[in-house]
């Protein structure tokens, strides 16, 4: 048995080598025998970004988190071993990419009528920020221009394209907080930016991350749902501007979307899988009304799934593993003819505006 200030080699699988770090940490913790030092330094390089030396050591002292840290890790372990490695999405082949925010394979295939050849693959993280940092950050992708309405994606992507157009700069001045938000969310504006992104750049890649089906939720059915629920006695300030600057997201009966009203049992999970569907259906008119616009090979995917009760679970939590929010749509749609594609320097740097991001994720219930 080692002893204190024993040398620990442990030559792993690389795949293995997070949860074998946390391992060490852990069996170290219970036998006293900290501190132990690993030989090879490459394991903890390969830890995730979410660790640090100090929430390493806050989990040591709070032994509930690290067993839940643990047991996720586990979680990823068993993923990971029975499905394919994720998809780099710069990698493929194609001129034209429709990113559809939380678009869940299963559903995807039971909705989609726009011909092409479809697949599952599996993205890179369980949330835009993840999908995001593992497909753009850092990278030189100067041969493409990034059409988002996703705050997480003007965020990280900023200085990484040829051009970036964040369609949260785009809003009418007289909107004003949630409303505003949705409308720079609205399936139309992305197609407008779209459009004319690939106008005013005919030898570019162009990517369109559009925000449906993920919320908040647009269409009839969703407004019958806020409705009922403003009813029953609690504000869903989605959709709704002017209860943007009535209501303050502390007041305990104010939430930002049927998924926090569904997670306070104002609405049930049959009934947003019925808003997510309904919200699917819209974006895909506008995708297919851009697909007749594009001359080019297409790809249709998503950053992330969305988990529409299984398990009680909704949304999609950063650094999760399951099929419902890891598993998404590949539908590949051929052209005749594909543009001659070149790489430029960037058209401008850093120009995103930080606050704005940072009001805009807030509406969104991405709290700090």
């Amino acid at each position: 048995m080692a002893v204190r200030g024993t040398i620990i080699k442990t030559p792993v699988p690389r795949h293995l080598r997070v949860s074998a770090c946390v391992d060490l940490i852990v069996l170290a913790e219970q036998s006293q025998l900290i501190p132990c030092r690993v030989v090879d330094p490459e394991p903890l390089g390969m830890l995730p970004q979410r660790y640090s030396t100090d929430s390493l050591l806050n989990a040591l002292r709070n032994p509930i988190e690290l067993y839940k840290e643990v047991g996720r890790l586990w979680d990823q372990i068993r993923f990971e071993a029975t499905h394919p490695d994720a998809v780099d999405v710069m990698e493929q082949d194609w001129d034209y990419l429709l990113i559809l925010d939380a678009c869940r394979y299963d559903v995807f295939e039971d909705i989609n009528w726009i011909d092409g050849e479809l697949s599952a693959v599996i993205s890179a993280g369980s949330h835009s920020e993840e999908f995001c940092e593992a497909n753009f950050e850092g990278r030189t992708l100067y041969d493409t221009v990034y059409v988002t309405a996703n705050a997480f994606g003007a965020r990280i992507g900023d200085g990484v394209f040829h051009d970036l157009v964040y369609t949260g700069e785009e809003i009418d001045d007289d909107f004003v907080g949630w409303h505003a938000f949705s409308e720079r969310m609205e399936s139309e504006t992305v197609y407008d930016a779209t459009v004319d992104a690939v106008e005013r750049h005919p030898d570019k890649r162009v990517i369109a991350h559009f925000m449906q089906p993920h919320t908040p939720y647009f269409g009839e059915r969703a407004d019958e749902i806020r409705a009922r629920v403003a009813d029953d006695g609690l504000v869903v300030r989605s959709r709704q501007p002017e209860k943007v600057e009535q209501y303050s997201l502390e007041d305990e009966n104010v939430v930002v979307s049927l998924k926090e009203a569904a997670e306070l049992g104002y609405v049930t999970h049959e009934e947003i899988r019925e808003v997510y569907v309904e919200n699917l259906r819209l974006v895909l008119k506008h995708v297919e009304s851009l697909i007749a616009e594009l001359d080019g090979k297409i790809v249709i995917t998503a950053d992330h799934g969305e988990y529409l009760g299984e398990a009680g679970q909704l949304g999609h939590p950063k650094y999760s593993y399951g099929e419902a929010v890891r598993e998404v749509p590949w539908l590949v749609v051929d052209a005749e003819t594909r543009p001659d594609i070149t790489s430029e320097e960037p058209t401008n740097h850093s120009d995103i505006d930080e606050t704005d991001i940072e009001e805009h994720l807030q509406d969104l219930g991405y709290r700090n």
